[in-house]
Parts: C-alpha cells; sequence; structure tokens
C-alpha cells in the first residue's frame, strides 16, 4: 500500500482532496472541521458521502496473535490454528509429502492473497461493492440482525482501545475492520506456509565450488532476512495500520506523512524489496525449486499492484481532469486561473507537436513510409543476419567487432557531439550553417541517436548468441541460476528503461535540453529519480550483463565491461557537466538510496545491546595497536606514492609549460607553410632590371598618413596612388600580400590569389578587351581603387607590391596596414542589423551602383560563391553564426537574411555574446 501514499503526498489532506466544494456547503462539517484542527492528536476520516469521524487507534496484529497474555478473537483462534495446523504437518509428515503439500497449500494462500484479496478490493473500488454488501444483508444493523450485530461488535472490540466504539462508527470503517480480519487470516498463513515450504525442500549437502561459497550463501541469506524484516518494520512506520490494510479502498483520512526511510529507497519497497526475505530463503535453502516459487509468488505481487493498487490511487489521488472551455471575458480569479492554465497546456501542446511527431524510440512508432525507420531496421538486419549467415570463428569475430565498434560509436560518438552541442551548439550551428533550424538539427539527432542506441543492444544480442551454447546439464554448478539471474537482470533493465521514459519522456530520452532552450529549465527528482540520481548508470546497464551471464564467455564480459565504462565516461564527462550548467544548485549531492543507507549505518550502531558494545569495544582495543602499525604503514606508503606523483606532476607540468610556446610556434609555423605553399608560384623576373631607378617608384595608400597605424574595416574599399618614372613597364600591377609571407622584398613569390590590379591599362571601346601602352596613353601617376573580390577578406597585415610588366619584380612596396573584424553595435536589432548587412552586401558587389541593392527590400543580383563567401565570413565574424554561401545567396535581400541571422543568434543563445532586442 506505499504505492498509492506516495501520490497521497501532493495532498494536504485527504479531506481536502475529495468533494471540496460539496464539503464547503454543509455547515456542520464545517464546525467539526474547526474541531479536528484544535486536536491534532487524532486521525480524522471522510466517507465517501462527507461524514467525518475520528480513527480509532489500532493495535498491532503480530503481537497481539503471538502473546498469550492478551485476548484473542474468533478470528485470531482461527487464525492461530491455521497456523498451527501447517507447522504441525510439517514436522509430522514425510519429506516428499510435504515439499508437494506445502507447494500447493502456499500457491493456495498466495493466489487467496492476490487474486481473492485483490478481486475483493477491486469490487470495493469501483463500486463500494463490500460496503454495499454490508448494507444489503443487515449484518452493521442492530434491530435487523442483532446476534451477528452483537457477535461483531464483541469480536472486533476485543483488540481495540477504547476510542474505538462500534456503534457510532461508519459503517465503512467498520467494514474495513471486518476486512482486516480477512487480511490477517491470508497473510500469516501466507507466511507461515511459504516457510513450511522452503524449510522442505532445504538442501542439506550443497556444495559449492567457489571458495567460501556456503559460508557466503549463509550470509547472504541472512542479510536478506535481516533486510526484509527491517524494510516491513520502517513502512509500517510510515503508513501505519491505514495504509497497510488498503484503508483508503473504504474512506480517506486526514493523516500528515513524511516518506522518508525505506520510500526513499525504491518504488513500491514492500512490494519489491520488501520481498528480498524470499531470496535469502532461497539462498539458505539452496534450492531453485524454492527459488522459482519465490520468483512466482513475487511476480504475482507485482500484479496486484499493477491491476489492483495502482487504477485505485490514479482514480483517488490522481483523478483526470474534467474539460471545460474559458473566454476571454471571465472575471474572477478563478476562471483567469483557469484561462491561465488552459494557454499552459496549448502552450506544452504547441512545443510537443513542434518537436516531437511520433519518433522512433527503439521500434515504436515504426512508419514504414518514413526513411529514417527504414533506414534503421535495414541497418540493424544487416547487422543481425551478417554474424548469422557467416559460418564458424569468422562469424564470431564479425558479431565482436561490431558490437565493440556501435558501443563506441554510440558512447563516444554521441557523447562527443553533446558535449560539443553543450559547450558552442555544434550540432546545430551545422544545420544553421546550410539553412536549417533547431527543429531539423533536433530531428535528425534523434534519429542518429535511436539508431545507435538499437544497433548497441542488438549487436551485443548477436555477439552473445554466437559464442552461447546450450547447455548438457542444466543442473551442473551454476548453469541454472546463470540463467536465471540473466533473465533477471534483463527484466530489471527494461523496467528501469520504462521507468527512466515515463519520467523524462521524449524530451529528456533524446536530451531535448542539449537542444532546446525554450523548455523549463526545472529539476523534479519524481519516478525512479526519486530513488537514485542516474539510475542508468548501474540498472540501467543490467540487460548487458544479464546477456553476459547467460553467454558465459570471456569475450563478452570483456565486452560488457568495455560497455559498462563507456556508460559511465558518458555519464560522468557528458550529462554530468551539461546538468551542473543548467540546474546548478538544483541538482542534489545524495539520492533517497544514499541518504537511506547513510541514516541506517548511523542508527544501526544505536540499537546494539550495551553490553554487546562493551564486548565489540574490548576487542578493538586489543587489536588497536597491530591496526596501528597497519595504518602506519598503509599511510607512509601512500605518501611515498603521493609524492612521487606530485614530483612527477610537477615535472612535466614545467617540461609542458617550457616547451608550449615552441610548440605553438611550431604549429603556426607549420600552418603558414601549408597555406603558402599552395599558393607558392616559380616568379617571373626580368633580367634588365638594373635599367629601371626603383627609387622613383612608390605606392601608397591614399589619404593616410604614413606615420599612423592603417586600418581598414574588413570589405571596406582601399584607395592605392602609385608613382613611376616614364620608362615603366607597359603592363605594370599592384598586388595584396600578406605581410612576411614573401621571403625577399625584390621578388614576389607567392601568388596574388587574384588580388590586384593594373596600373596603366584601358578597356579598348568597342569590347572588354584590355589594352597597354602604346596603345594607350602613358602614365606616370594614377590611383587605383581595390574593392569586392580585390580585397583580402580575412583579418592580418597586409602590404601592396608594385609589380614590374607582368612578372614578379618588386618595384616598391606600401607601408603594411591592417585588416580588421567588422564592428557590430552593442545593441543588436533588425534595424542595424538590416543597415549593417546592406553595407556589407554593397562593399562584396564593389558597390557597383548597377547591382548593389540601395534598400533593404531590394533584391541583390550577380552575387556568386566568392562573393557570397565573402558576406559570411563577415556575419561569422560579427554575429558568430555561420552559414554555408547557398544559403546566403538564396535569401536575395537584406531583409530577409537579418531575420535569418536575428533568428539563429536566438537559437544558438548563449553562445552569442550580444544580446538581442
Amino acid at each position: 500500500m506505499e504505492s498509492e501514499l506516495r501520490h497521497r503526498d501532493r495532498k494536504t489532506t485527504a479531506i481536502d482532496d475529495l468533494n471540496s466544494d460539496t464539503m464547503s456547503s454543509s455547515s456542520s462539517n464545517d464546525d467539526y472541521q474547526d474541531d479536528i484542527k484544535k486536536d491534532m492528536r487524532y486521525s480524522y476520516g471522510k466517507t465517501p458521502d462527507d461524514k467525518v469521524f475520528r480513527v480509532p487507534r489500532t493495535t498491532d496484529m503480530v503481537s497481539n496473535l503471538l502473546n498469550p497474555n492478551k485476548k484473542k478473537s474468533i478470528f485470531d483462534w482461527i487464525t492461530l490454528s491455521t497456523m498451527i495446523i501447517e507447522i504441525g504437518l510439517y514436522f509430522v509428515l514425510p519429506v516428499w509429502y510435504k515439499r508437494v503439500l506445502f507447494l500447493f497449500v502456499f500457491f493456495f494462500w498466495r493466489l487467496a492473497y492476490n487474486v481473492g484479496l485483490g478481486l475483493l478490493l477491486k469490487y470495493q473500488s469501483d463500486s463500494r461493492g463490500l460496503v454495499r454488501l454490508a448494507k444489503r444483508y443487515h449484518i452493521f444493523d442492530r434491530q435487523a440482525n442483532s446476534k451477528a450485530y452483537s457477535w461483531l461488535q464483541h469480536q472486533l472490540s476485543i483488540n481495540m482501545d477504547d476510542d474505538y466504539d462500534f456503534a457510532t462508527a461508519p459503517i465503512e470503517y467498520n467494514t474495513w475492520m471486518l476486512y482486516r480480519q480477512l487480511v490477517d487470516l491470508i497473510l500469516m498463513n501466507d507466511f507461515t506456509s511459504y516457510m513450511c515450504f522452503a524449510f522442505s525442500w532445504i538442501n542439506t549437502s550443497a556444495h559449492s565450488s567457489i571458495f567460501l561459497g556456503n559460508t557466503l550463501r549463509w550470509c547472504g541469506g541472512i542479510f536478506l532476512i535481516i533486510f526484509n524484516i527491517w524494510v516491513k518494520l520502517d513502512a509500517q512506520r510510515v503508513v501505519k495500520d491505514f495504509a497497510w490494510y488498503w484503508g483508503d479502498f473504504f474512506f480517506l483520512i486526514e493523516q500528515s506523512l513524511t516518506f522518508d526511510g525505506v520510500f526513499e529507497m525504491a518504488p513500491h519497497p514492500m512490494y519489491s524489496i520488501g520481498y528480498f526475505g524470499y531470496y535469502g530463503i532461497s539462498l539458505m535453502c539452496a534450492s531453485y525449486t524454492v527459488l522459482f516459487v519465490s520468483i512466482a509468488a513475487h511476480a504475482l505481487q507485482f500484479a496486484f499492484l499493477i491491476l489492483v493498487e495502482t487504477p485505485h490511487i490514479d482514480k483517488t489521488y490522481d483523478p483526470p481532469q474534467k474539460r471545460r472551455k474559458s473566454t476571454l471575458t471571465d472575471k474572477n480569479s478563478k476562471d483567469r486561473a483557469t484561462l491561465s492554465n488552459t494557454f499552459d497546456q496549448q502552450a506544452s501542446h504547441e512545443f510537443r507537436t513542434k518537436y516531437f511527431r511520433r519518433d522512433l524510440i527503439v521500434l515504436k512508432n515504426f512508419d514504414l513510409f518514413r526513411s529514417t525507420d527504414l533506414v534503421s531496421v535495414i541497418i540493424m538486419t544487416y547487422a543481425i543476419l551478417t554474424p548469422l549467415l557467416v559460418p564458424g570463428k569468422y562469424g564470431v569475430v564479425i558479431a565482436i567487432i561490431q558490437a565493440f565498434l556501435w558501443r563506441a560509436i554510440h558512447s563516444f560518438g554521441n557523447g562527443t557531439i553533446l558535449r560539443s552541442q553543450s559547450n558552442r551548439k555544434f550540432f546545430t550551428r551545422h544545420f544553421i550553417k546550410w539553412g536549417g533550424d533547431v527543429q531539423e538539427a533536433f530531428q535528425n539527432w534523434k534519429s542518429i541517436y535511436n539508431l545507435t542506441l538499437c544497433m548497441t543492444y542488438a549487436t551485443f544480442f548477436i555477439a552473445c548468441w554466437k559464442t552461447y551454447t546450450l547447455p548438457d546439464n542444466w543442473a551442473y554448478g551454476t548453469t541454472l541460476l546463470r540463467h536465471t539471474l540473466g533473465f533477471i537482470f534483463i527484466f530489471l533493465h527494461i523496467w528501469t528503461s520504462a521507468s527512466i521514459y515515463e519520467v523524462v519522456g521524449d524530451f529528456g530520452w533524446f536530451y531535448g535540453d542539449f537542444f532546446i532552450d525554450e523548455h523549463p529549465s526545472e529539476l523534479l527528482y519524481t519516478g525512479i529519480y526519486r530513488y537514485l540520481n542516474n539510475p542508468e548508470k548501474i540498472m540501467g546497464h543490467a540487460a548487458f550483463w544479464g546477456m553476459t551471464l547467460i553467454a558465459n564467455n570471456g569475450v563478452i564480459f570483456i565486452l560488457a565491461l568495455f560497455s559498462q565504462i563507456c556508460n559511465v565516461w558518458f555519464i560522468q564527462y557528458v550529462e554530468s557537466p551539461h546538468m551542473r550548467k543548467l540546474y546548478g544548485d538544483q541538482i542534489r549531492k545524495e539520492a533517497g538510496l544514499t541518504k537511506t543507507l547513510k541514516s541506517a549505518a548511523i542508527a544501526i550502531p544505536k540499537t546494539i545491546p550495551e553490553k554487546l558494545q562493551q564486548e565489540i569495544a574490548k576487542l578493538i582495543r586489543e587489536n588497536q595497536d597491530s591496526t596501528k602499525n597497519m595504518e602506519r604503514i598503509v599511510k607512509e606508503t601512500v605518501e611515498k606514492v603521493e609524492k612521487a606523483v606530485e614530483e612527477t606532476k610537477d615535472a612535466v607540468g614545467d617540461i609542458v609549460d617550457a616547451a608550449r610556446p615552441r610548440l605553438q610556434e611550431v604549429l603556426f609555423e607549420t600552418k603558414q607553410l601549408l597555406e603558402t605553399s599552395r599558393s607558392r608560384v616559380i616568379p617571373l623576373t626580368t633580367s634588365d632590371i638594373d635599367m629601371y631607378d626603383l627609387s622613383k617608384y612608390s605606392v601608397k595608400i591614399k589619404n593616410h598618413d604614413s606615420s599612423s597605424k592603417i586600418v581598414f574595416e574588413m570589405g571596406e574599399s582601399i584607395q592605392v596612388e602609385w608613382e613611376t618614372p616614364e620608362n615603366h613597364g607597359a603592363q605594370d600591377w599592384i598586388g595584396i600580400f600578406e605581410v612576411n609571407s614573401n621571403k625577399s622584398k625584390h621578388i614576389t613569390n607567392i601568388s596574388s590569389r587574384g588580388l590586384w590590379c593594373w596600373t596603366n591599362a584601358a578597356k579598348r571601346p568597342d569590347s572588354d578587351d584590355t589594352i597597354f601602352p602604346p596603345e594607350t596613353p602613358v602614365c606616370t601617376h594614377g590611383v587605383v581603387t581595390f574593392s569586392g573580390s580585390k580585397l583580402p577578406w580575412k583579418t592580418g597585415k597586409y602590404e601592396f607590391r608594385y609589380q614590374h610588366d607582368n612578372k614578379h619584380n618588386v618595384m616598391a612596396i606600401s607601408i603594411p596596414f591592417e585588416i580588421k573584424e567588422p564592428t557590430v553595435p552593442s545593441v543588436i536589432d533588425i534595424e542595424t542589423t538590416q543597415t549593417i548587412l546592406l553595407k556589407w552586401v554593397q562593399n562584396t558587389l564593389s558597390n557597383d551602383p548597377e547591382i548593389i541593392p540601395k534598400t533593404f527590400d531590394e533584391e541583390f543580383v550577380g552575387m556568386d560563391e566568392t562573393e557570397s563567401e565573402h558576406l559570411v565570413e563577415c556575419i561569422k565574424l560579427a554575429y558568430n553564426v555561420e552559414f554555408a554561401w547557398e544559403v546566403v545567396a538564396s535569401e536575395k535581400c537584406v531583409s530577409q537574411l537579418a531575420k535569418r541571422i536575428l533568428h539563429a543568434r536566438q537559437v544558438l543563445s548563449p553562445f552569442s555574446s550580444d544580446s538581442i532586442s
């Protein structure tokens, strides 16, 4: 019954939870409610017909039943009699008779519990059936059935305190009290028959091939039994008799419960870890029969939880909200709150329909006509069939290699993508670069992640299948135990994955918070995360160890260990840093399980009797000297190791620090060498260079003083003045080169890459052919304008070189100038972005009045690949957003491109440094 109470803590009281409107309309109940608030020493219940009553205190059933000094009701004597008969039969009957008998007796009581009590509770939950039967047969009606009334009054009052009045208690409470007697009969006999059954099958001749195997088996069994007892006692401490006996199937109760202790260790602790005693007894008995019967009984208990308790919990404590129509004309605060909630639901619906549309989760939502689904299934089919069709060792090798490969891809490949996405939104940037958006990036990521996830499981399974051999003797050694534990681990893995998905949904399953910023960043520890911070770290990997146990192969063990290490690495270096970045202080340091175990470790020593504590302290003092010597040796060894590690660390650090500048210099020089080697040319030179007076050659940047630093913004036009003697070359030219890219100041051996202009050339009037002197007049000075594609669209220091007669002889060199990144205003909005973009577009098109746009909405034409790449570089440097040149060229106008840039910056926030208006 702990499961419904987990939900119950959402409400302040059960009274406030149910039919509050009807409750407020009753003045008598209002007065009674005031009395409740005045005296909080008692619990108060509320029947379905809104009757409020003080719930009488109940006593412990086990102590009443087994204490000879306590009065017994007829129900107690029936329970004790059946238990005594079963125990007597255990000691009287021969071994094989009692083995078979108690197997059937146990299943009778187990079915009476899970099926019988389950049907009764279901009947009561659906239609208040047990209460209606009590009313129909008048068993609590003094006038209609006085004998039954008097007998029940006496029997039910025997073990109750004075605050219980059978005559005034509601019929719901009395029905519950009568139902408790049946529960006591069934539960006590269920336990007794199981113990008789287990001890009937105990294997006293069991020997283990493992060192101290039998000792470990008995110690493990005793530990599980003690742990089971503690779980039951702690659960009883929290939920009290009301929940222990399913009281909320009959009436609700106002009771403040703190769900600590065992309820923070595991979900439904009385049904999950509360049955570990079964497996402890199975270990002690060393019997597979006991183990399998225990598993079957445990499975029936989970079926009871799923089919009976969970539907009642949902119906009682989390009923579906009624749909209601709200309008904008609602005036009162309640209507406005409802309207606000409606808008929140609409926003959530829009969010889901935008990012999640029947996505393929493993094979769920498979769509044959969706290309990503079809490709995933085809790849999985190939990966499964290939090892199966290849005979012998080659098939095994293929299966193992692809299992290792896909695990590495899934953990390290996806981990690298997510880590880069978390740090700089790498994956989203790629799709924005090619004209996509977050939705497209996330959609493709989901397909990649699901494919690698499925391939990881499929290839591991095939590797196990290829290395598995069917046992000849299932009873030999641990063969049957390995298979049993293997399947249990697999089911545990499936349950863990389903529980994780139930909490995180599609958004968390696909790591949506790495991609989507608009989702609320609130961390909630619900479901399985209430007990574990990272359930996928161990329990989410259980299936791999389960398949490893079944396969019983060394290579598969290494593969499972590799998978576990990959999984831990992924959580430690991908998930955890991102969680800390998003949620900060919201991340708790200890999960519920850890906190409970620490509390138990502190509390358990306090429960040890004082005499035993003194004996333990005496043993500790006797061994203190040897312990201190051992501690001293260990401490000295650790200090020596730490000192050696620290010295090595310092030495390596000094070497790295000393070598870092030189390494950076080498890398830079290597990079420069690779870049210049591609543009290096065989220089064409003239042999009569001595005929020219180099002092009469000059090239300088117009309107700039040589005494000041010359800086141009990327794309800004540059005018160059040149001067030469009359006998200069007919095809002289001026080029732009990076400073120090040419080793010689007299000969250029690096290509200008198109960044050059003729000095004394002209166009033929009747064609586009270029003509030179003597066909055009000889000029000794002039101005050349570098713009558009003639400019370097890369930051750095450059210089102009005056080259001789279409050759590579250098006649003059300008003073260096710098190309800087384009500047952007501190506040970025649509208007400033459009203004800056318009200037950049005009610069890339060489400010040609015939083709440049003059307004934001005017289309720019004639922009080729090179010019588009220049505009992309400006956008990347100024806005920290990268596009493919095709995306920029396809926008056609400044206004559309500005909207795309601002949208991309918003999507990539917080990695764009500037604010967005």
